[in-house]
């Protein structure tokens, strides 16, 4: 019998977790449950991985993967009047990608204590925050902000904190408190952002 390949093995161990944390919270699965449901046996996953934490933590990489594809595809050019229609766009495109990724929803907003998951979160909102300022300085030019945070990283974390409130709660995101992210993150914006922006030498 021809021997399974490391990339097949890890493949089959990824694709079961996913399925199961796509079921379940991440903190109810155990490397048995992904090994029961990969067939494989649970030694074969304790050699990729020491503990469920770790390989949760690996799956996230396509989460945040996903989530740098959600902010190319978030923006419509011809809808930004306002920096507040980019922030807008960008809040509703998260929300609606969480609705249909329950392994991001179950992972990132549920309730567990991976805290290298959460610290990979973070440092990848970093990430997104810098991704999120380059989308605004398409359109708009900025004033001067502080330099030791990053204002859309932050937003992006307190939009979050929102969704998984209310995630924690109703087991969804629901339509208010989707709206009420946006207008939460636009008021902590709008502490840093006049109201009107000038538009961007680029775009005129």
């Amino acid at each position: 019998m021809r021997k399974e390949s490391t990339e097949k093995r890890l493949e089959r161990i990824h694709s079961a977790a996913i399925r199961l944390a796509s079921q379940r919270e991440v903190s109810a699965i155990s490397i048995y449950d992904v090994a029961k449901e990969a067939a494989i046996a649970a030694s074969t996953v304790y050699h990729h991985y020491p503990n469920i934490e770790a390989l949760i933590c690996e799956l996230m990489n396509s989460v945040f993967d996903d989530f740098e594809k959600v902010l190319d595809d978030a923006v419509v050019a011809d809808k930004v009047h306002h920096w507040s229609d980019i922030n807008r766009m960008i809040e509703q495109s998260f929300v609606d990608y969480y609705r249909l990724a329950p392994l991001a929803q179950h992972t990132l907003l549920g309730q567990h204590t991976y805290s290298s998951v959460r610290q990979a979160d973070a440092q990848n909102d970093l990430v997104l925050g810098k991704k999120v300022e380059d989308i605004y300085r398409q359109y708009f030019t900025l004033p001067e902000l502080p330099s030791d945070v990053n204002i859309f990283a932050i937003a992006l974390q307190v939009a979050d904190k929102v969704y998984s409130m209310n995630y924690r709660e109703n087991g969804d995101i629901a339509p208010e408190m989707a709206r009420e992210a946006i207008v939460i993150t636009e008021a902590y914006l709008g502490t840093y952002l006049p109201k009107q922006l000038p538009k961007a030498v680029t775009l005129n």
